[in-house]
Parts: structure tokens; C-alpha cells; sequence
């Protein structure tokens, strides 16, 4: 064990498709694990969102990094029983089933737990294990719809909006790793395992706990706190500005060339501002469309106020610091190309070759795993010619022959 490798020797089974249950498992990954990704015959769902690049496509590249894949059809009489062994091996079983499905295929806690008594158990479900909606499906968008947090998203048009990240997804992920990892600690002693309960409403609702408070405190507004806070139109684009401190009201204002602003009484405080906020930002719009984005960085930046000019995705890639401190580097990915890769923090940055970059593909790794559950050859073709399991470089009608 050490830093860098943390979880070095620990087995996950990852069952689990789409975002969520994937992105927390590659994150044990980058800290040494080794997971061993389960896909149905047709792959993970997420395989087929957006451009898709032999067996990749651009969600899957990211959230299944350093993993293995093997094809295990859970419909045959057979493939439950694969990964029944796999479960009885591992460290952690991960699944993103609706409530229900997974005892049903024969994968519950309880029937896993018999064959490995130390197993932790992490389900990822929409609403939870238990209450009225648990069986309903809950996806990133409707998600964000049923937890308020459309609703403080609210366009220039007055409509509401999803926001253009897959946000709940994403912050189920690292609620899940969060306690899957404190889950871990907890059983080093070898104590026994335990069944996980995280979902996509719960985590969405403590991500938006200020939110929350705030709310329960000052009523429905959405306004910012900390006024005139907020984005504004610029000669070459758009510049975002925030305050957290009310000296700092005073040096926009100076910058502006606006400083009258700072003695009116009605712009006294963040408070006051937020009142009169509809007299006090078109003054403000009118002042930033005499400069530059970039212009106006710089004059913050000297009066030690918070701006920054809005960027893309080619702007954040191509910004000197990002490139002096190799926040996302070029690597190469099997069959796609280089493509730029986030390191995630606290992780040991990775570099081409490190086999934490690679995303496998569809059961691209089906014998190896196999073979190390000490299956002979004998059986190993048995069950692919069952189709319980598909093995690289063998066709579907190969498999079922």
C-alpha cells in the first residue's frame, strides 16, 4: 500500500452502466484498485450516447477509465453464476439496478453476502431502496428537475434549465466513492461487509444543501446574495465578476470608473444592492461594454477583484497555466487517438502507457478474467458456447455455435 496506490490488491465488480456507479468505480481505479467491469452482451448503455468511436464513446472514455471488461449475459442460466464467482472474490460489488432487479437475477446483498461474508455492497439507484418512488427511473435531467435545482437555473428567458454538465450523475459518483472509501476504513480490521445506499435524488439534495438553507431561511429567491455579483456583456464576449468581501463593491466601482457608486447609500451593502439591484446593473452593463475581456481582467486583477473572462472548453485547454501545470494532458486512447484527459486531484498524475488512461472494450479483457477464477479451458468454452459469457475476437454466432 502506499499513497499513490492506495487501493493496490482491492477487487471491485462493477455491474453497475451509465455515469454514476461507473465514475466511482473509475475512481478506485486510479488509486490502484482493479475493476473488472461487467457488461451485458449489447455493452453499458453509455457506450452508445453521443459520437461513437469503435466501442467508446466520449461519456464511456471518461467514466471507465482503468478498467476490465467482461461480456456476461445475465438472461442465460449460466451468467448470474459468473458473477456470483467474481462477487465471491471481491472486495466491493457495485450495481445501479432499479430496486429489486438485482435479487432477482440472483445478485442481492444477501445472496452474495453468503459467498463472501466481507463484501461491500454499493447499489446506485434514482430514489433509494425504499419509499413510494423507489421503483421509478431517474435520470441526470429529471433529476435536476425534482430536486429544485432547475429551478434556481433560471435563463435570461425566464424558463428554468437543466444545467449542461450531467451534474447529478457526477455528484452521485463522488458521493458514492466518498462513502464506499470511508466503508473501506471502517472494514480494514476485516470486519464484515455491508450493503450501500446511495441515489441520485439524495446526493443531488445534499450537493444543494446551501441552497437549501437558504431558501428555508430568506424564502424563493434565486438572486444572488452577494450583489451585484453576475455576468456581463463585454466589447469581445462576456466577463463574470463576484464579490465576497464588501470593500471589494468599491474597487469595481473605481475600475469601472463609476466610484459615485460606492457612496449611495442605496448600494451600501450587499444587502442594499440586492434591493436596488434593477437601477444599480444597467449602469454597471453600460460601464463594462467600454473594454475588452481581457482588458478588464486585468484592471480587476490589479484592484484585487474577482473576475474572469467566460471560457470554452479550447480556451480552459489552451490557458498558459493549464499547459505549465499539465492539467489535462494528450494521451493516447486504444482505437480513438490522443484526446485531453483531466487529472483528477490527489490522484498520481498519469502519462501515456499507464494503463489507469485506458478504457477497454466491450469484454475486451472476458478470457483473462475467467481464466483467473482458476475456470479451465474446458469450462470456459462451455459457457461461451452458452452465451453466458462473449470472448474477444469470438462473433455472437461463434458464442451461441
Amino acid at each position: 500500500m502506499s499513497y499513490e496506490r492506495p487501493f493496490a490488491g482491492l477487487r471491485i465488480v462493477d455491474l453497475s452502466q451509465g455515469v454514476a456507479g461507473p465514475y466511482c468505480a473509475m475512481l478506485a481505479a486510479q488509486y490502484g484498485a482493479e475493476v473488472i467491469k461487467v457488461e451485458p452482451p449489447e455493452g453499458d448503455w453509455i457506450r452508445g450516447i453521443g459520437r461513437r468511436i469503435g466501442d467508446h464513446s466520449p461519456i464511456a472514455l471518461a467514466v471507465n477509465r482503468g478498467k476490465r471488461s467482461i461480456v456476461v449475459d445475465l438472461k442465460t442460466p449460466d451468467g448470474p453464476g459468473v458473477v456470483q464467482r467474481l462477487a465471491a472474490g471481491a472486495d466491493v460489488f457495485i450495481e445501479s439496478f432499479r430496486p429489486g432487479v438485482a435479487k432477482r437475477l440472483g445478485l442481492g446483498y444477501e445472496v452474495l453476502k453468503a459467498g463472501n461474508p466481507s463484501l461491500l455492497y454499493l447499489s446506485v439507484s434514482g430514489f433509494g431502496q425504499s419509499g413510494p418512488y423507489a421503483g421509478r427511473q431517474l435520470t441526470d435531467t429529471v433529476a435536476q428537475a425534482f430536486t429544485g435545482l432547475m429551478s434556481i437555473n433560471v435563463g435570461n428567458d425566464g424558463i428554468p434549465h437543466r444545467h449542461g454538465l450531467i451534474l447529478v450523475d457526477l455528484v452521485t459518483a463522488l458521493h458514492a466513492y466518498q462513502t464506499l472509501a470511508t466503508a473501506l476504513h471502517a472494514r480494514r480490521e476485516g470486519g464484515i461487509g455491508r450493503h450501500i445506499d446511495v441515489n441520485l435524488m439524495q446526493s443531488a439534495a445534499a450537493f444543494q444543501a446551501v441552497k437549501i438553507a437558504i431558501h428555508a431561511l430568506e424564502g424563493a429567491r434565486n438572486d444572488a446574495p452577494n450583489a451585484p455579483a453576475g455576468t456581463y456583456q463585454v466589447k469581445d464576449g462576456q466577463i463574470v465578476v463576484t464579490l465576497v468581501k464588501e470593500e471589494q463593491f468599491r474597487r469595481l466601482a473605481e475600475v469601472l470608473g463609476l466610484p459615485q457608486l460606492a457612496g449611495d447609500p442605496r448600494y451600501a451593502s450587499f444587502a442594499s444592492r440586492r434591493e436596488h439591484i434593477d437601477s444599480l446593473r444597467p449602469v454597471l452593463e453600460e460601464a463594462f461594454m467600454t473594454a475588452t475581456a481581457a482588458e478588464w481582467q486585468a484592471r480587476f486583477e490589479a484592484a484585487s477583484v474577482l473576475a474572469q473572462p467566460i471560457y470554452d472548453y479550447d480556451d480552459w485547454l489552451a490557458d498558459p497555466h493549464i499547459q505549465a501545470v499539465g492539467a489535462a494532458p494528450l494521451l493516447e486512447q486504444a482505437g480513438v487517438g490522443r484526446i485531453p484527459v483531466p487529472q483528477i486531484p490527489g490522484v498520481e498524475p498519469v502519462a501515456d502507457g499507464d494503463p489507469r488512461v485506458q478504457t477497454p472494450g466491450l469484454g475486451s479483457d472476458g478470457r483473462q478474467v475467467l481464466e483467473a477464477l482458476g475456470l479451465a479451458a474446458e469450462e470456459i468454452a462451455r459457457l461461451a458456447r452458452s452465451g453466458a459469457v462473449r470472448l474477444p475476437g469470438e462473433s455472437r454466432g461463434a458464442d451461441a455455435a
